[in-house]
């Protein structure tokens, strides 16, 4: 397993993969704020997002598409829930988008949604290709008792079915003191005379910093860090992830005019925080909107049609210590999921570190790290996730083999450095993953893959590879995390 990020001296760039090249030609969306084709290895599937009417028992989604050509066999696709029971019952219940997936019924040709209705009400329209093409039509109902935690006005559902906005950005850094909430359904005010002075703006309220005492983590103590009857053999030199082994691992995705691409790895902290690396997405030209980043969870490999969860991002927050020049000191990005997520076999929280175990790790301790990015054959990305082991080593070592960097400290007293000995390890993709240590049989995030070595274009694992410490950085954590 070779994977990981960045590169040292004259090669000091992020080794983010271009879009791939698309044998197939993706139609215009016209309704982007419900329906987009995802990718992967040229298999595309449709995607829709919505919200149900909470005054109907029964929601009736109708969908049209139009083909050019003609259908080969009686097949004209499917339209099926994209979660599973549980987890569309608690999104019924709190108001939030309900997920489908739609299945195309030729491969290599995909057709252009010309239709979008819920209930009779018409949110979507395109006009249709030309002759010789084929209408495609799909429905479902989607039947519940689930009662709402709310009650949905019906003329704002429209509206309400858009995608969260961006929050305000501050240069590099969302100010989370000055973040709008996400509000799932807004309700319009009643009108009010205008005040005579100008109102005060509010602040949200800080959340809890989650403590041995605290709420949230008492909550998350007790599932953290705990794998499922799939456990992880702690082998050496690379080993594939079977799914439910480190079911806190998360892939991120940006989304692009072909669809979804890979870029980086993150690791689920809360039900609604994964934790990546802040050079993932602010780095010399490049600043990644949390509207354009997808999060895919409860899955060992990037096939995204495959079981498991694909969620949006409402807030990305990036540690105000974080500099692209010393960036290994706090590379450290936050990402609140749109919709919390359930629990369970295949999607859990890893723990976070606390006082109880070791601040200063000797040279030796045996730590792990696993990513989807590049491989020794060359492959840009690896379709099953890999794990290894990687051995601490102390600043001093990682100084002495580190080749210059040209004036760039990027070993601090706030990042850890480890290596391999069979020269196995993170590369280019595995930007933002975790490095975990396991004690008594409960997995820790220690560190955020930060940086690495590249010699002639390769990675070169021989080197140390460093990693933010986020150990150095727990305060900060427990203030900023949504549980």
């Amino acid at each position: 397993m070779k994977h990981f990020l960045l590169v040292f001296g004259i090669f000091l760039k992020l080794l983010l993969l271009p879009w791939p090249s698309s044998a197939q030609q993706v139609p215009p969306v016209a309704c982007p704020e419900y329906f987009e084709y995802l990718a992967y290895n040229q298999e595309y599937v449709g995607r829709i997002s919505i919200r149900h009417d909470a005054q109907y028992q029964e929601n009736t989604l109708r969908l049209e598409f139009s083909q050019p050509g003609f259908l080969s066999s009686n097949y004209g696709g499917s339209l099926t829930l994209w979660d599973g029971e549980e987890v569309t019952k608690s999104n019924l219940r709190y108001g939030r988008p309900i997920q489908y997936r739609v299945d195309f019924p030729t491969p290599g040709v995909l057709p252009k949604l010309t239709l979008l209705m819920l209930n009779d009400v018409v949110l979507c329209r395109a006009s249709p290709y030309p002759p010789s093409s084929v209408t495609l039509t799909l429905s479902h109902s989607l039947r519940s008792t689930t009662v709402p935690l709310f009650t949905q006005n019906p003329q704002i559902l429209q509206e309400t079915n858009r995608r969260p906005q961006r929050p305000i950005w501050e240069g590099n850094v969302v100010q989370p003191q000055k973040a709008i909430p996400q509000v799932s359904n807004p309700v319009p005010a009643p009108p009010r005379q205008a005040p005579t002075q100008p109102a005060p703006r509010p602040r949200p309220r800080p959340q809890p910093a989650p403590s041995s005492g605290g709420q949230g983590l008492g909550q998350l103590s007790t599932i953290c860090g705990r794998e499922g009857p799939v456990t992880s053999p702690l082998l050496h030199f690379g080993s594939q992830v079977r799914r439910g082994q480190l079911p806190w691992m998360a892939a991120l995705y940006e989304r692009g005019p072909d669809g979804l691409r890979f870029f980086c790895g993150g690791t689920l902290i809360s039900a609604s925080t994964v934790l990546s690396a802040a050079h993932c997405f602010v780095y010399a030209e490049r600043n990644l909107p949390p509207s354009r980043v997808g999060v895919s969870l409860g899955r060992n490999t990037l096939d995204l049609v495959s079981d498991g969860l694909l969620g949006e991002v409402s807030v990305l927050m990036v540690h105000e210590e974080y500099s692209p020049r010393n960036y290994s000191n706090a590379d450290i990005a936050l990402l609140k999921l749109s919709s919390p997520v359930s629990f369970g076999e295949y999607i859990k929280p890893i723990c976070l570190w606390n006082e109880n175990f070791l601040l200063q790790l000797p040279s030796g301790y045996k730590s792990y790290v696993a990513g989807w990015g590049s491989d020794e054959h060359g492959n840009p990305n690896t379709r099953v996730a890999k794990m290894t082991d990687t051995d601490i080593i102390t600043e001093a070592e990682c100084l002495r083999n580190l080749r210059s960097t040209e004036g760039i400290r990027l070993v601090t007293p706030n990042t850890l450095c480890a290596s391999n000995k069979q020269a196995a390890g993170p590369c280019s993709g595995d930007s933002g993953g975790g490095l975990m240590l396991q004690e008594n049989n409960v997995w820790l995030l220690r560190g955020v893959v930060s940086a690495g070595q590249v010699f002639t274009n390769r990675c070169d694992l021989t080197q140390p590879v460093i990693y933010t410490d986020l150990a150095r950085h727990i305060s900060w954590l427990r203030q900023h995390i949504w549980i």
